[in-house]
């Protein structure tokens, strides 16, 4: 027996020698913190701690030699309309001491929802005369909500048509009812859709006219699709928002019967270079 248990310590001495005893490794991650509501980092789906736009992970112990992955997931949100997932994966072994930057957004990995805000019904007006509806054109809304950019066009300017794609197929339902109930629904078109894939955003192709409300980040996303699939000479009014570097032709602001100002972004799609 003794001569076992000296066996044991032997071989526990020879694997610390060899750098075989289990340690710890720990991920700083960077994050959008100060200026922004609630940004929740977790890893491996726990949520921890942190501190002015840092948070500090330490793994358990791990055996050393061996790669080990940890799913590190951020939840930035930008103001209270806007939520972002952020999510990524990142390797390391025991001892490492790992950085990790989510303070810049991945267009491929970043996942963005924009909780829905309607545009009063005269500021939608005001959009429809700026792109100087006519009974020829086809609206599209992005993200349409209860479809009401699509609906006042048709009802009340004869616009040929109204297409919109919103990803909460709640509100697909709600926007179909309201048309429905406004007697346009033979006009209106609403699909269930992410505006942030191509192939789900191909159908605005047939517009002359699109009207949108989304916010800053989703616009940014948004706007290089826009302006590959939408034909030249396509009228693009904004409420509020601009769309990343794709500047306006020009930006004006009406007052709402509500009192309040409000500014829209008006854009032409130019010939395809």
């Amino acid at each position: 027996m003794r001569a076992l248990c000296v066996g044991f310590v032997v071989a526990a001495i020879v694997g610390v020698a060899c750098g075989q005893e289990k340690k710890a490794a720990t991920i700083t991650i960077k994050a959008p913190g100060t200026g922004h509501r609630d940004t929740v980092v977790k890893v491996d789906g726990v949520e921890i701690k942190g501190a002015d736009g840092t948070w500090t992970f330490t793994t358990p112990a791990l055996e050393a030699g061996k790669e080990y992955t940890f799913k590190v997931e951020a939840l930035i949100e930008p103001n209270n309309y806007t939520k972002i997932t952020r999510p990524r994966e990142v390797k390391v072994k025991a001892g490492d001491a790992v950085k990790l930057d989510l303070s810049t957004e991945d267009k491929k990995l970043d996942k963005i929802v924009v909780r829905w805000v309607p545009t009063p019904d005269d500021i939608v007006d005001e959009m429809a005369k700026l792109a100087k509806v006519t009974k020829n054109d086809i609206i599209f809304d992005p993200g349409c909500g209860d479809a009401i950019m699509m609906i006042r066009p048709v009802k009340l300017l004869g616009a040929k048509k109204g297409i919109g794609i919103d990803i909460d197929p709640k509100m697909v339902k709600v926007a179909k009812e309201k048309a429905k109930e406004e007697g346009v629904a033979d006009r209106i078109d609403v699909r269930e859709g992410d505006i942030l894939n191509e192939k789900d955003m191909a159908i605005c192709s047939e517009a002359s006219v699109v009207l949108i409300y989304i916010g800053d980040d989703l616009g940014a996303r948004m706007a290089p699709v826009l302006q590959k699939l939408l034909k030249p000479g396509t009228r693009v009014v904004s409420h509020r928002f601009k769309l990343g570097d794709w500047k306006p032709d020009k930006s004006v602001t009406v007052k709402g019967k509500d009192g309040d100002d409000y500014v829209l972004h008006y854009w032409v799609v130019k010939e395809k270079k």
